[in-house]
């Protein structure tokens, strides 16, 4: 049904309105990511063998640091991700639907099928650049609770109804430099709903939570090296159970982050 209405304004990121270059970059950025965070690591090591600084808790240092570099690279890879796959359709009746096209592929469980659906993806924007048209995984805009403005994107916190007869709420991400960006603007705006609850924020947790994730990381991080073999302050026992929490504490800190930088 949703194929066959008609479209009135499509807005995509600039990339696919191109030729979209989504897999080729994802991937690339994938692969690159990984060799830079072993070359940081094995490089150091080298480094640090070399110069007899190796001890006293540097191996732990090596590996956290590689691992922040990883995570803040991944992260600026997701946020091109999630510029390039989402797009908004205005059909007919002036309805507004919403679609981040990777989820009209399957992911798949391992690494060889997660990156054949890149490359899936790629495709299915490349045929919306070239034939716009409404995917049955679109999901109409209902109403706008909220459009926040956040540098050089807006986060759009709003309720949809699904191609399953759901409504849920969803969170979207509006990035600058689409084409009549301002159109789609006025679009969520006339759909925002002002209601006495919306004007009373929640309460937001996360700066807590962000600070507590912190605190264990830190925490957990100085039991790491007080029991490294290179210190041994500590039984050598708790090592590997403190630096697994001290990564899940790291992977906590990090979402409760993007919750605050996105507003929700």
């Amino acid at each position: 049904g949703g194929a066959r209405m008609e479209i009135k304004q499509v807005w995509m990121s600039q990339d696919p309105q191109k030729k979209s270059r989504y897999g080729l970059r994802t991937l690339g950025g994938v692969l690159g990511i990984a060799a830079l965070v072993m070359l940081v690591s094995g490089g150091g090591t080298v480094l640090a063998l070399s110069r007899g600084w190796f001890g006293k808790g540097v191996s732990l240092l090596l590996c956290l640091g590689a691992a922040a570099l990883g995570i803040v690279l991944a992260a600026g890879l997701g946020r091109r991700a999630v510029r390039d796959t989402t797009v908004f359709f205005l059909a007919e009746g002036d309805r507004l639907f919403a679609l981040d096209a990777r989820r009209l592929v399957d992911q798949g469980r391992d690494l060889l099928s997660h990156a054949a659906a890149v490359w899936q993806t790629q495709q299915v924007l490349r045929r919306l650049a070239q034939n716009p048209r409404l995917p049955a995984g679109g999901e109409e805009i209902v109403q706008v609770h909220q459009l926040q403005e956040k540098g050089d994107h807006y986060v759009l916190h709003c309720r949809v109804y699904t191609a399953r007869r759901r409504v849920l709420r969803r969170t979207y991400f509006l990035f600058r430099g689409m084409a009549d960006q301002d159109a789609l603007l006025s679009q969520l705006e006339r759909r925002r709903k002002w209601t006495l609850h919306a004007l009373e924020p929640a309460e937001n947790r996360n700066p807590f939570r962000i600070l507590l994730s912190a605190l264990a990381c830190c925490a957990l991080s100085a039991l790491c090296l007080l029991s490294h073999p290179e210190v041994g302050r500590l039984p050598q026992g708790i090592y590997f159970p403190c630096l697994g929490a001290a990564f899940a504490a790291g992977c906590c800190l990090v979402w409760f982050a993007v919750r605050q930088h996105r507003g929700e």
